[in-house]
């Protein structure tokens, strides 16, 4: 059987960028004056998803690290797409000015993510 990886670098990685998704959520709450909870509640579900994928990688055997490590991929990748998707259709909509820069900071955190 083949050796587990070092887990640390992609669990740091990945809990970083949950964080960084929870902040996000937490931000787009607030600037809403906490009218929409969705933008947190969402932020703290995807940052629970890569935390889980985090610490799938460092569960110690070679399996659940590569499950972590992909499922945690496609999750970024997903999150990428997502952001992207959405800061593309609020650029230039005056009802959705304000979630524009969000959405522009969300895409970039999880494109930095990926590299």
């Amino acid at each position: 059987m083949a050796d587990v990886p070092n887990a640390a670098p992609v669990a740091c990685v990945l809990a970083g960028h949950g964080l960084f998704l929870l902040g996000c959520g937490w931000y787009g709450a607030k600037i809403s004056g906490w009218t929409a909870m969705h933008s947190l509640y969402a932020g703290a579900g995807g940052g629970a998803a890569l935390g889980v994928c985090g610490l799938l990688t460092v569960g110690g055997t070679r399996k659940l690290y590569m499950i972590g490590v992909h499922v945690g991929l496609l999750l970024q990748l997903a999150f990428s797409a997502v952001f992207g998707l959405q800061a593309w259709r609020s650029y230039g909509v005056p009802a959705k000015a304000d979630r524009f820069p969000l959405f522009v900071v969300m895409c970039g955190g999880s494109v930095l993510a990926l590299g």
